[in-house]
């Protein structure tokens, strides 16, 4: 019997894939939860840049941004208090590549399971690694291009109705670009692999959800330490954050292999 060549996306992956995006199109609530997220983001940045006409005083943005970690004196001194309100969108623009996974994979597994869909599939000669490839890229491919469209927008609105400093200072700057390019396919690669995980061994996609959510309260204490004043998000911090989480995805990649049984799914979950 010829060996089949070892590819990375081979018709085996593209087809699952194409049957995960299918059946996502049609579940309303998982569409719901994958859009919605981005856009009020996207629109709730938007809205602190209108506001750029209502900020108070320099004294009291410079302390604002001072806690944050931001060099004023890049900014004109009328615009530091708006600064000081858009840092924060560097971090929250890393909940939606951990959101939006996590919902797809959530209902990958045990959605297909309730759907009696995963059980023909499993039997079927694809691998195991070929199955997980191409229901990890399913989930991951649109949480990477949610947050890279949302940050676009945002980038657009900042270029029309925002300050040029605070657009070439910090929308723009090599913090917040490597951060967009470089930490939201690393982050969306751990919420694949913990939805994975989580909904290989769960039996219900809520329960998957919930626990699978968990994975954005790290994001959540990035947020508050950086609003406090505790952590100043530069590059070097990005770079660090991403060789870390890096190094977490490459383990939960190989655990999700292991864990995933498909003889057992077969048998448990009839």
């Amino acid at each position: 019997m010829k060996r089949r060549p070892y590819r990375l996306l081979n018709r085996h992956i593209m087809a699952v894939m194409e049957n995960e995006w299918t059946q996502l199109i049609r579940n309303r609530v998982v569409v719901f939860t994958t859009l919605v997220p981005t856009v009020l983001l996207v629109l709730l940045a938007i809205a602190v840049l209108g506001l750029s006409s209502f900020i108070p005083e320099a004294g009291q943005a410079d302390r604002v941004l001072q806690r944050a970690g931001v060099e004023a004196p890049v900014f004109a001194s009328s615009n530091t208090m708006l600064v000081g309100l858009l840092n924060p969108f560097l971090v929250l623009f890393q909940v939606i590549p951990l959101v939006v996974p996590i919902t797809i994979a959530s209902y990958s597994i045990v959605g297909e399971k309730q759907l009696r869909t995963l059980e023909p599939l499993l039997a079927t000669p694809i691998k195991t690694w070929e199955l997980l490839a191409a229901k990890g890229l399913a989930s991951a491919i649109p949480g990477v291009m949610s947050t890279w469209w949302g940050f676009a927008l945002f980038a657009i609105a900042a270029r029309l109705i925002g300050p040029d400093d605070v657009y070439t200072n910090l929308i723009i700057s090599p913090t917040w670009l490597l951060a967009i390019v470089l930490l939201t396919p690393i982050f969306t690669f751990l919420a694949v692999g913990l939805g994975v995980i989580i909904s290989s061994r769960v039996k219900d996609p809520n329960s998957a959800q919930q626990l699978g959510s968990l994975v954005i309260l790290p994001v959540i204490g990035m947020l508050v330490a950086q609003v406090s004043g505790a952590v100043h998000v530069g590059v070097s911090v990005v770079l660090w954050i991403a060789a870390a989480v890096a190094v977490i995805d490459v383990a939960l990649l190989w655990v999700s292999v292991r864990l995933f049984r498909r003889e057992e799914i077969l048998t448990a979950w009839q």
